[in-house]
C-alpha cells in the first residue's frame, strides 16, 4: 500500500490529510466516494533505505529468471481473458509475485500505466528483462485490439523457447560437470600429490623419464603464483577483447556467426532452434493479421546470429518485389531447403499460418533429436577423456619406480 497526502473540499470546507491505497487512481476514487471534491493528491515517498538495506539491482543481481517472465505473462493473459482491466491485473500479479526484482518491475509498470502510458510503453521501460520479440508482440496486440490473443501466443512462444534452452543446458550439463571435475582433480594432483613424488625421486638421484619430468614441470609451473596470475590476466583480456569486438566490430560478429554455423552439431542445433522459433513467431503474427513486412521485421529479432539477421533483412527488402515468400527464403543459404519447400505448400493451400506452426513443430522435434544425439555421443567421450587424463598422470608418476626396478634387475 502507498500513502498519499491530499487536499480537498468536503461539504464546502477545505480539508487535508493522508490516505492509503494501491495506486493514485484508487486513492482518488476512495476520497470521492467519501464525498471529497477538488481532490489534489501527492504520494508520500518512503524514506530512502540505508546503505545496508538498499536493494542491489545492477549486474546479475537485478536480473529476472526467464521462468518468472513466463509465469508473469501467463497470469496477465489469464486475467485479461477473464475481463480484468490491465491495471488491476498488474496490481494482483505484483501482490502474488515473490521474486523482488519481478515485483519491482511490475510495480514500476503499474505506475507508468496509471500516469497514462500505454502497456507497450510501460514494457519498453524495461528492455533489459523483455526482449524485442516480447515488446513487438505486446505492441502488435495493442494496435490490433487483440492483446489477450497475443499474450496467449506469447506464452506459447516463451514456453517453447524455455524448452529449447532447457534442452541445450541439459546436453551441456554432463560434459561441463565432467570437465570441471577433471580440472579439479588434475589441479589437486599437481599441487599436492606430484610434489610428494618429486621429493621421493630427488633422493634417487636418477634422471626422470620424459613424461614424469613433464608432470613435475607442470606442477612447479602451477604452484608459481605469478604464472597463475598471468593465466587469469590472459583469460580476462581475451574475454574483454571478445566482448568489445562483438559489440563494436560488425565483421567480427559476422565471423563468429559464420564459424558457429559451420561447427559440427553446434551449427545444426543453432539452425534448428532459430528456424523453430522464427516459424512459430511468424505463424502467430500472420494469424493475428500483422502484415508480412512487419512480421519479418519482428522475426529478425529471434536470433543474434548475424547470418540470420542479414538474411531476414534481405527477404524483408525483396518482399515488395512480389516474389513468393518461399522463394525468398529458398534463396538464402542460411535457411534449410525444407523450410522454403514447406512454405511453398502453405502458399499454395492458403494456410500459411498453419503451415508455419507445423514447420515450427517439425524443427522443434528435429532440435530435440539432435540434442539427444549429442548427449549420447558426448557422455562416453567425456568418460574416456577423464580416464585418459587421470590415467596418464598416474602412469607418468609411477614410471620412475618401474625404471628403478629394471635397473636393480
Amino acid at each position: 500500500m502507498k500513502k498519499f497526502k491530499y487536499k480537498a473540499k468536503l461539504k464546502g470546507k477545505k480539508v487535508k490529510g493522508e490516505v492509503e491505497a494501491e495506486t493514485l487512481m484508487l486513492a482518488k476514487q476512495q476520497l470521492r466516494k467519501d464525498g471529497h471534491r477538488d481532490v489534489v493528491l501527492n504520494e508520500i515517498k518512503p524514506k530512502k533505505k540505508s546503505g545496508l538495506n538498499a536493494e542491489i539491482t545492477w549486474g546479475p543481481f537485478g536480473s529476472i529468471p526467464q521462468k518468472e517472465i513466463v509465469i508473469f505473462t501467463k497470469k496477465i493473459s489469464t486475467m485479461m481473458r477473464a475481463g480484468l482491466p490491465i491495471v488491476e491485473a498488474m496490481i494482483l500479479v505484483s501482490a502474488q509475485t515473490s521474486n523482488p526484482n519481478m515485483k519491482r518491475v511490475v510495480t514500476q509498470m503499474t505506475d507508468k500505466l496509471n500516469s497514462g502510458a500505454s502497456l507497450s510503453q510501460a514494457f519498453k521501460e524495461h528492455k533489459r528483462h523483455f526482449d524485442s520479440v516480447y515488446l513487438n508482440m505486446v505492441e502488435a496486440g495493442e494496435i490490433s485490439g487483440k492483446l489477450d490473443v497475443f499474450l496467449d501466443r506469447l506464452v506459447e512462444m516463451l514456453e517453447k523457447a524455455q524448452a529449447i534452452r532447457a534442452g541445450i543446458k541439459s546436453a551441456l550439463f554432463y560434459p561441463v560437470t565432467l570437465v570441471v571435475i577433471t580440472v579439479g582433480i588434475s589441479y589437486f594432483m599437481l599441487t599436492n600429490v606430484v610434489p610428494t613424488f618429486q621429493e621421493m625421486y630427488e633422493g634417487l638421484g636418477a634422471k626422470l623419464p620424459g613424461p614424469t619430468q613433464a608432470i613435475v614441470d607442470a606442477s612447479n609451473w602451477i604452484q608459481d603464483g605469478n604464472n597463475m596470475l598471468s593465466v587469469v590476466g590472459t583469460v580476462f583480456a581475451v574475454w574483454l577483447s571478445n566482448k568489445l569486438l562483438h559489440k563494436f566490430v560488425k565483421p567480427y560478429r559476422k565471423l563468429k556467426s559464420t564459424i558457429a554455423l559451420r561447427m559440427p552439431l553446434v551449427g545444426d542445433i543453432i539452425v534448428k532452434a532459430t528456424v523453430a522459433r522464427m516459424s512459430l513467431l511468424m505463424a502467430n503474427l500472420l494469424a493475428a493479421g500483422v502484415s508480412v513486412i512487419d512480421t519479418l521485421e519482428v522475426s529478425k529479432t529471434v536470433s543474434q546470429n548475424v547470418q540470420f539477421l542479414e538474411a531476414t533483412a534481405r527477404i524483408k527488402d525483396k518482399i515488395t518485389t512480389g516474389a513468393p515468400l518461399s522463394q525468398l527464403f529458398g534463396n538464402e543459404k542460411v535457411f534449410p531447403l525444407a523450410l522454403s519447400q514447406l512454405m511453398a505448400v502453405g502458399e499454395r493451400t492458403g494456410n500459411m499460418d498453419e503451415m508455419l506452426t507445423s514447420i515450427a513443430k517439425y524443427y522443434e522435434e528435429e532440435f530435440t533429436a539432435v540434442v539427444d544425439g549429442l548427449s549420447t555421443i558426448i557422455e562416453p567421450l567425456m568418460i574416456v577423456f577423464v580416464g585418459l587424463m587421470i590415467g596418464v598422470m598416474v602412469v607418468a608418476l609411477y614410471l620412475p619406480i618401474f625404471s628403478a626396478g629394471d635397473a636393480i634387475r
